[in-house]
């Protein structure tokens, strides 16, 4: 299996959870550690330059690894810009429709939310979604809204103030909060029955022209930002109580607890769940929040405000499972019957338990002194990683042997037989791991992923085809202008071909390559895409996806790649105006779904639904 991250992956996990089946422990022997294999590369100037020599610290008799042997492909250098791709998004015009009034809606259903200032996504505005809940001393109470200013260089003074969605104004006066100014309300409809309201507060009186019992669309104007007693701005509340009355803006207690809801999370939750293929989307909960991985058919694993938390397929609703520990520093794969999660004492104690009774099965302190990444080793046992050295554990809570490390987890994959494992800096290397041994197979480290007898390897200024049998060979396939490799991803296709996404200074470009290692196809989104990308395959279509963070705001889009057409397509939007960058993942869900985390923002589970254009 391997993890999809959108977010670069850390170098060490503070939230890790391993399931796995209980397996027999086979008896304790040391690693047995390869001699490390040289890479004869073609000369410096052409190919990555890799760091040749090694010295291991072996813990029992070393086995023989055969020396790899490079093959330089003649497959061609990429052009330093590639021809571009075209780039459509059609979202928002599947998403919106005019208000049609009916019996269960006087003024139509909700389709989506936009924001109250600069819709639809207030992209030029900086001050605005973040104070909801924030105490404030000189009140002694909690700000029930947000606190909203103009697009950037412009005064607040008079900016317009449009209705965030369809709906039915409830109340509006010009002096609605007295010296603070005007006041509107407007009580927002959906199309399963639920109702929430907006807010806007602190509108110039003359500019508040709506009367109650109209409508209006999203989009309308509803005032102007006016001068209250302080400095001029929107005062913007979400709130499901109190359709005529204006109430003070603040609360003794914490808002969320008396019907308040964090307005800018209500609309970008509205604008995801309307997106085609949402089943549902949940509002922002706490950062940190960490896909583990499928449970079963209607369950998966999340870590949450560093505890595990069973997520229900259905409904997107979590419930905690305690484990009578005050927090779960790390957490990260499964099988069926056993969970392993590692907890306190600073972060040294492995505790099992049996699933899903939750029975503890044993208790171990690992010889660490940083929290590890958990990773599966093929047989059922696991390796325990730290910046400095792994340490492999049995099923049963043995010790198996520790071997020094010296370089941070970059990628991994595992088949039938091996972990492989590469890691990064100046001391980065591909590992082979199993249960009773720890090699070095070649001093090339990048992204791995797995193909017909070997790896691919994506090299931050190349490509590779490593070959694993009786004999390990290195082919390098092509060679890439020097780039970033928490900007590029890789993804093996059903037909044996590779897809590549490569960021370098020039360019930034998709690339596809046969099984031999010959470019097929190649072709750039630098234009149109930024931020952070990874591929993702769903029901045999490839799809990639973008995140990053710009001013307030942060983004995740997902695009179908449409290879014939020379094309990408978005199929899903999604952003926070309390963005988290490291949050943002995808992650492969059952019936070919996926699991979408927008850092500081929904979560949400989607379907892809492509429409031909």
């Amino acid at each position: 299996m391997h993890r999809h991250y959108l977010a670069t992956k850390p170098t060490t996990f503070f939230t890790i959870l391993l399931l796995f089946v209980v397996v027999a422990c086979s008896n304790a022997s040391a690693p047995t550690v390869a001699p490390v294999a040289s890479v004869n590369t073609p000369p410096a100037s052409a190919t990555p330059s890799i760091t040749q020599t090694f010295t291991a610290v072996p813990t029992g008799t070393p086995t023989n690894t055969p020396t790899p042997t490079i093959t330089p492909s003649p497959t061609p250098t990429p052009t330093a810009t590639a021809v571009p791709l075209t780039v459509g998004n059609h979202l928002r015009s599947q998403q919106t429709s005019d208000p049609v009034p009916n019996g269960n809606a006087a003024c139509g259903f909700v389709d989506l939310f936009d924001f109250p200032i600069d819709p639809p996504d207030a992209a030029n505005v900086s001050r605005g979604g973040g104070d909801f809940g924030v105490f404030r001393s000189r009140f002694d109470k909690f700000h029930a809204g947000e606190d909203w200013g103009g697009p950037n260089n412009r005064p607040n003074l008079g900016t317009p103030v449009y209705s965030i969605g369809h709906g039915l104004v409830t109340y509006a006066q010009p002096l609605g909060w007295g010296r603070d100014k005007g006041v509107v309300i407007v009580e927002h409809t959906f199309a399963n029955g639920r109702t929430v309201l907006s807010f806007y507060g602190h509108l110039a009186p003359d500019s508040v022209v709506l009367t109650p019992g109209t409508c209006v669309q999203r989009g309308q104007l509803v005032g102007l930002i006016g001068q209250p007693r302080g400095f001029p701005h929107l005062h913007f509340e979400v709130r499901t109580q109190a359709p005529y009355q204006t109430l003070t803006g603040y609360w003794p207690e914490d808002p969320r607890t008396q019907g308040w809801l964090w307005p800018s999370q209500e609309i970008w939750t509205a604008r995801v769940a309307a997106v085609p293929g949402v089943a549902w989307a949940r509002p922002f909960s706490d950062r940190g929040t960490q896909a583990i991985g499928q449970l079963d058919a209607d369950s998966y694993l999340l870590l949450e405000s560093k505890q595990l938390h069973r997520l229900n397929m259905s409904n997107g609703r979590s419930n905690p499972i305690d484990f009578g520990r005050e927090e779960i520093d790390a957490a990260l794969h499964q099988t069926t019957s056993q969970l392993l999660v590692l907890a306190e004492r600073n972060n040294d104690l492995l505790a099992a338990y049996s699933w899903p009774d939750l029975i503890q099965q044993w208790e171990i302190d690992l010889p660490i002194n940083s929290p590890p990444t958990l990773l599966p080793l093929p047989d059922g046992n696991f390796l325990a990683l730290t910046r400095n050295n792994m340490t492999a554990v049995s099923a049963t809570g043995n010790i198996l042997w520790t071997e020094a490390l010296n370089s941070p987890l970059l990628d991994w994959q595992i088949t039938n037989d091996a972990l492989y494992l590469t890691t990064d800096g100046n001391n980065g290397r591909l590992w082979r791991v199993q249960s009773n041994q720890a090699e070095v197979i070649v001093e090339l480290s990048g992204k791995i992923a797995l193909r017909g007898g070997g790896l691919w390897l994506y090299h931050r200024e190349g490509l590779y085809q490593i070959n694993i049998g009786d004999q390990t060979s290195v082919n390098l396939v092509t060679i890439l202008p020097t780039g970033t490799l928490n900007r590029g991803a890789l993804l093996p296709l059903p037909d044996g071909s590779l897809l590549l996404a490569h960021a370098d200074p020039a360019d930034r470009r998709l690339l596809q390559f046969g099984a031999d290692g010959s470019l097929l196809w190649e072709r750039s989104y630098r234009a149109e895409i930024s931020g952070n990308v990874t591929l993702h395959l769903v029901d045999g279509r490839p799809y990639l996806a973008a995140s990053g963070v710009g001013g307030s705001s942060g983004f995740l889009t997902v695009y179908t790649i449409e290879q014939s057409q020379n094309r990408l397509t978005a199929v899903f939007a999604g952003g926070s105006r309390t963005p988290a960058s490291n949050d943002m993942w995808v992650t492969a869900a059952a019936d070919n779904q996926l699991l979408i985390n927008v850092g500081g923002g929904p979560l949400a589970l989607f379907q892809p639904v492509i429409h031909e254009q």
